[in-house]
């Protein structure tokens, strides 16, 4: 597989911000990071960035739209309302580049085999679930954590070049959420009346993931480098 290097910020595709550390959106991230590193067999790497990614206004409209359908069918006496129907969750995929590896390196690539360029140019798709991993736990979905050791067990480099390790942490409206501990794989939307699913851990899994099976109801909202250079 050809690797395709990064092209330099001046190119017109990018797409990222560089979040400085005094902002204190990296602080938010990087506690949800740190918080969501609960492998006791994976050491908890270093931060190296964060990147806002930014996205078109019909990209961000189509999400919002959604968010508030939900919202508007969730009735403001539901717990599910109270506690918010939005959550900053982490996924993990194969990078092809070297998207992030520098403040430099912010514009999307073209390989079609970069996952990342790929979720950051066009959003997720659920219609490309289980094309690089055909166990899909609830079905046809696009899957998501606060785990953030869990993401990175997804996380790839293709590039020899990498030094770091790349997670997004994406933006997700949860709405009504059905809960299960036992694999549904069958599944290609949440039960009636809900609006996503979480696996809880206890029975088939070990560490809880968030599933949604609409595109609009989830849009990256950070790219998080980290690790120790030259260990990918």
């Amino acid at each position: 597989m050809g690797i395709v290097e990064h092209p330099k910020s001046t190119h017109r595709r990018a797409r990222l911000i560089p979040v400085q550390r005094s902002d204190p959106r990296f602080t938010e991230v990087e506690t949800l990071f740190q918080k969501g590193w609960l492998h006791p067999n994976k050491q908890l790497p270093q931060l190296h960035a964060v990147y806002r990614v930014i996205y078109s206004q019909s990209r961000t409209m189509s999400f919002l739209k959604y968010r508030s359908s939900v919202m508007s069918a969730v009735p403001y006496w539901s717990p599910f309302l109270q506690a918010g129907t939005e959550a900053l969750l982490f996924h993990g995929t194969t990078r092809g580049c070297l998207l992030g590896e520098s403040s430099d390196d912010v514009s999307l690539c073209g390989s079609p085999q970069c996952y990342l360029c790929n979720i950051l140019r066009e959003s997720f798709d659920v219609n490309k679930c289980g094309l690089k991993n055909k166990f899909s736990r609830f079905g046809r979905g696009i899957y998501t954590s606060s785990c953030s050791s869990k993401a990175d067990d997804y996380s790839s480099n293709a590039s020899k070049h990498a030094k770091f390790r790349v997670v997004l942490l994406n933006r997700v409206t949860l709405g009504k959420t059905y809960k299960l501990k036992r694999n549904a794989t069958s599944l290609s939307s949440p039960p009636a009346g809900y609006h996503s699913v979480i696996g809880e851990p206890g029975e088939d899994l070990n560490y809880e993931e968030t599933v949604v099976y609409n595109n609009d109801a989830i849009r990256p909202g950070y790219v998080v480098v980290y690790g120790n250079p030259g260990r990918t």
